[in-house]
């Protein structure tokens, strides 16, 4: 045993050390954001083993990623220097396959039984689908996947199902549940949902296999406890009832993933679940400045839901948080990138930045901007904007439009949405156009004449649409165009049908994507100067640097810091998200705000928050956004709100902060009209879009333009303005493309 390993009880706190040295009994140590909680998990096994209260293998510590499991291994280890291979650390899944692999024929499975991923169960689901016959489009294989999951958590079994649980899809969700777990038994396989509900399962039917266990395991340790489900508890109550030595790690204020089936009604019950029990708060800090946790701090103590706990911390005391309001997201894409120039100019490095966003779906200005000034990115935990899939097939649709020679845009529309013109349709089509030397799609024109009937009116349909389109595309201007192909081709349908009941806030933000894409749209002039962007984009997205800035939903960051980190968009209505204030109520609110806890507490230096004024998915110049109500939440003595060159509603800003409007901000809904112009100005809210742009627009405006960048309006001409760019010449640019700045 190393001389280190002797005093490791030296390098905790008070309240660090108390977790440690408490053995015995239940334990629920609610451990604050930047607290150390990895350090005391992991000091309090080695504890454990250097006073040889146990041996290794009658220890059980529960991680929630294999990753985690590996590096405490890897700790305690090398404190200790030797091995501790026998002892139990793992995920609730791996612990749960060591339990079944030597219960095998106990649990009701075969030796050997296969674990099948997430893709094999959507396909298994899909075979079932086909097989009875469902309607895909009415009940999507995808949906059908999370619901059984959904129940899994919950730990239901397709015969705890009963009649009239659900309104609707009742019967066929019980049906596919049941075939669905027979076909799993008959190809001796498990899903990660069975795993656990095995594990039960033995337990409560062979009492001495659990008594085994509950006698084996003296000491259980669980990490991220905030973020267990109900099934996950049950385990869990089943392997301590013996010695009853628990000790739960978790914070109640960073519990953000109900859509996966967390529950923090687990944490908040400890006390009520477990014997003996004794709450220790880690409330030290060793990450941020004393006014992030203060801000941190104010703003998740609105929440009723939780045990209670002020973070606090030595370091310094900090600048401001910094509070920005635009009109609109170009500026606040632009304001940031500012300040990320400024702050690199300080020999700052990339990598400790980070932009943070409550919906995916917001990344694009800010890819664009990072994009155009040479700023290397990377985004974790999902797709560069371009690059997801849903835009990726909007823009298809669009470059065949503009394009009928577009071969790669054809194949990959074609059958989008799904239409039945599979593999080989496409390769007999590839045939045709080869040998009389066309583009697919006047290939197709031809083919359309001889397939059978069914691909024939698919492929005849899709010719037909694809015409039209071109016909809209002369007639009207591509946002126009754009709208009608995701209505003609059924795309946004398609996509809500895919999503049906899906409870991810990243997988629900594809119709976000969509709604973000036709909003970018309104930057350019036409449909071939935003193909061209595109191309341009997807041209200079390659980044091999590893000093880059971090683009991540704040659901993506939990666990990350950074010295500098921008929170970007916090609009009422989109942070906290309508859907879940809609969907949850309270619930859902508080929630949010956790949500909001865990964004401010990744910084360890400075936060800057930023919003818009201009409703994000609006055409009309006069649909505002209200600030988020998280940010009147804040101490009002430590923000900085900011009278932005971009944007001059100052006055805007601060009246929202005061005190007196703060009961109105809890009862207004999402998006609302509330800037001071739109309260003061009587407006025809019929007025078509270039009429309302005529109406404001003057010589002297501050405006913005996608090419040319600002300027200011020197002359108008009818439909047309002369403007004075800051960065290039004197330009006449049609007016429906400019941006007031205000």
């Amino acid at each position: 045993m190393s001389e280190n390993s002797t005093k490791y009880l030296n390098l905790l706190n008070k309240q660090q050390r108390e977790v440690v040295e408490n053995i015995y009994g239940s334990t629920l140590v609610l451990a604050g954001a930047g607290s150390g909680k990895t350090r005391v998990l992991t000091f309090k096994i080695l504890h454990l083993l250097v006073e040889k209260l146990a041996n290794p293998n009658q220890i059980m510590a529960v991680t929630f990623t294999n990753k985690a499991a590996s590096e405490m291994k890897k700790r305690i280890s090398n404190m200790l220097n030797f091995p501790i291979d026998r002892m139990w650390i793992g995920t609730f899944h791996s612990l749960s396959v060591k339990i079944l692999r030597e219960n095998t024929d106990k649990a009701g499975l075969k030796q050997n039984f296969i674990i099948i991923d997430s893709d094999d169960q959507l396909k298994l689901i899909k075979k079932i689908c086909e097989l009875e016959s469902v309607d895909t489009n009415e009940i999507s294989p995808k949906y059908i996947q999370n619901t059984i999951e959904g129940f899994k958590n919950k730990g239901i079994s397709h015969k705890d199902l009963r009649e009239n649980r659900y309104r609707k899809y009742d019967n066929e969700l019980r049906k596919i549940y049941k075939l669905y777990q027979e076909e799993l038994i008959r190809l001796n396989c498990v899903d990660f949902g069975d795993l656990i509900l095995f594990c039960i399962k033995l337990f409560k039917y062979d009492k001495k296999i659990l008594k085994k266990y509950q006698q084996k395991f003296k000491f259980i340790l669980v990490d991220e406890y905030q973020d267990i489900n109900n099934i996950q508890q049950k385990w869990l109550e089943n392997l301590y009832g013996f010695h009853k030595n628990i000790c739960c790690v978790g914070d109640d204020d960073q519990s953000i993933y109900s859509w996966r089936g967390a529950d923090v009604s687990n944490l908040l019950s400890f006390e009520k679940n477990f014997d003996k029990s004794l709450i220790i708060r880690l409330e030290q800090n060793y990450r941020s400045t004393k006014i992030i946790l203060n801000c941190a701090s104010n703003l998740i103590g609105k929440n009723k839901s939780r045990y209670g706990k002020k973070l606090w911390s030595e370091n310094a005391e900090g600048e401001k948080i910094d509070i920005s309001g635009f009109w609109e997201t170009k500026e606040e894409s632009k304001f940031v990138t500012d300040k990320i120039e400024n702050i690199i100019s300080n020999n700052n490095k990339l990598a400790e930045i980070s932009i943070l966003f409550r919906v995916a779906a917001h990344t694009r200005s800010f890819e664009d901007r990072l994009i155009s000034i040479g700023l290397p990115y990377k985004i974790i935990g999902g797709l560069r904007f371009y690059e997801r899939k849903e835009i990726k097939d909007i823009i298809a649709f669009l470059r065949l439009v503009n394009n009928l020679s577009d071969d790669l845009a054809f194949e990959r529309i074609i059958n989008v949405p799904k239409k039945g013109i599979g593999k080989t349709t496409l390769k007999n089509i590839n045939t045709y156009a080869r040998q009389n030397h066309l583009s697919l799609f006047e290939a197709s024109k031809n083919f359309s004449q001889f397939s059978n009937s069914k691909i024939n009116n698919e492929i005849f349909e899709f010719v037909k649409k694809i015409l039209n389109w071109r016909k809209i595309k002369e007639k009207f201007d591509h946002i126009e165009l754009t709208k009608v192909i995701l209505e003609d081709s059924r795309y946004m349908e398609y996509l809500q049908n895919e999503e049906k009941n899906l409870k991810n806030p990243d997988t629900l933000s594809r119709v976000d994507n969509i709604n973000e894409f036709i909003v970018s749209l309104r930057d350019f002039e036409n449909l071939e100067g935003f193909l061209e962007h595109v191309g341009l984009v997807m041209d200079n997205i390659s980044n091999t640097s590893e000093d880059t800035i971090t683009l991540m939903t704040m659901h993506g960051a939990k666990g990350l810091e950074f010295d500098y980190v921008f929170l970007a968009g916090w609009e009422e209505g989109v942070f906290p998200s309508q859907r879940s204030i809609e969907e949850t109520g309270t619930k859902g609110l508080e929630e949010e705000r956790r949500l909001a806890y865990v964004a401010l507490t990744r910084a360890r230096k400075k936060v800057f928050i930023t919003y818009v004024n201009q409703n994000r998915y609006s055409y009309s110049s006069h649909d505002y956004n209200m600030p988020s109500r998280f940010i009147s939440e804040l101490p009002k003595e430590l923000v900085s709100l900011n009278d932005s060159s971009y944007v001059n509603e100052s006055s805007f800003l601060n009246e929202f902060m005061q005190d007196d409007n703060k009961s109105e901000i809890y009862l207004s809904p999402g998006r609302k009209r509330i800037l001071q112009k739109a309260a003061t100005e009587e407006i025809d809210w019929e007025i078509n879009q270039d009429h309302e742009i005529h109406q404001h627009i003057k010589v002297g405006n501050r405006v913005f333009h996608q090419k040319f960048g600002y300027g200011k309006i020197t002359k108008i001409d009818g439909e047309k303005a002369e403007v004075n760019f800051e960065k290039t010449s004197t330009k006449n640019i049609f007016i429906k493309y400019l941006n007031l700045t205000y």
